[in-house]
């Protein structure tokens, strides 16, 4: 699917923001496909502002999660709302997919695919104006990447790409923005500037969900985890979701638990984004 396709996400405004609901309430989600459920009973709720890392096994559903999170997706059973609203009556959703599943070689540069991020708000056939360049300009500015705006999507590092996804999203004026394995494939010090972009993002008040495997990364860096395999298996800090009893529940055998002084070492089985085994310790 075209770059375009893949990444703008596209909603027609319809509501203003009731801000005495949550941003994000889901209530009995169940999701079907060929008769049977890769999601079920999904409820919970986020906060303004806070960032929640989606952990658990390949094939445990959080790319399905958050396509029916940001209205892709129209659940079997269940109810999501925005601020008090379905999805559709939203624009403040911004999904940004795994980079595998983004056509790269789409003849685009960097100033492009942000601007995309307004097409919701200007329209499909109407041209930017000044205001909506300065908010895509404010965007590359806030990930770093002004310096880089003529240049080709497909030209940059993965580190570089996930920026200019991300300042898309900002181009959107999401409130909430879903980040499916925002950190595959990169290096360490491109987390880092991830990271570094996620703390701009909390001055801001924009809410983070964000699909991981590093369990590490989770238990350190985000404010409440997830621990999800079809169903939500544990929903909290990480002291309280990191037991050996829910980790066993959500993996089923693909971890290794070892008793040390330190701890229960956790070892993951399931292939990780970066080749290696993770582990944390519970």
């Amino acid at each position: 699917m075209e770059l375009a396709e893949k990444v703008s996400g596209l909603h027609v405004p319809k509501k203003e923001h009731d801000l005495s609901q949550p941003i994000l309430r889901l209530a009995g989600i169940f999701v079907r496909f060929n008769g049977t459920y890769v999601l079920q009973d999904i409820s919970f709720e986020l906060k303004i502002g806070e960032h929640v890392a989606v952990i658990g096994p390949n094939g445990a559903g959080k790319s399905t999660l958050f396509n029916v999170i940001a209205g892709v997706l129209s659940p079997s059973r269940g109810n999501v709302h925005v601020y008090g609203h379905t999805p559709d009556e939203h624009i403040c959703i911004a999904y940004v997919p795994q980079r595998s599943e983004v056509d790269l070689t789409f003849p685009v540069n960097v100033a492009d695919v942000v601007m995309m991020g307004r097409v919701c708000k200007i329209g499909f056939l109407r041209r930017p104006r000044r205001g909506d360049w300065a908010v895509v300009h404010d965007a590359l500015a806030l990930v770093a990447m002004t310096h880089l705006t003529g240049r080709q999507i497909g030209e940059l590092s993965g580190g570089q790409q996930q920026r200019v996804f991300i300042a898309r999203a900002l181009a959107q004026e999401a409130a909430l923005i879903l980040l499916d394995e925002p950190f595959t494939g990169l290096d360490a010090q491109s987390q880092e500037g991830i990271f570094s972009i996620f703390e701009k993002l909390r001055q801001r008040d924009v809410t983070l969900l964000v699909s991981t495997h590093d369990l590490n990364l989770a238990a350190e860096r985000f404010d409440r985890l997830m621990l999800l395999n079809r169903q939500v298996i544990g929903f909290g800090r990480a002291a309280d979701v990191f037991t050996p009893a829910l980790l066993s529940q959500a993996y089923r055998g693909q971890m290794r638990l070892i008793d040390t002084p330190a701890g229960t070492m956790v070892l993951n089985d399931t292939c990780c984004d970066h080749g290696h085994e993770g582990h944390h310790h519970a």
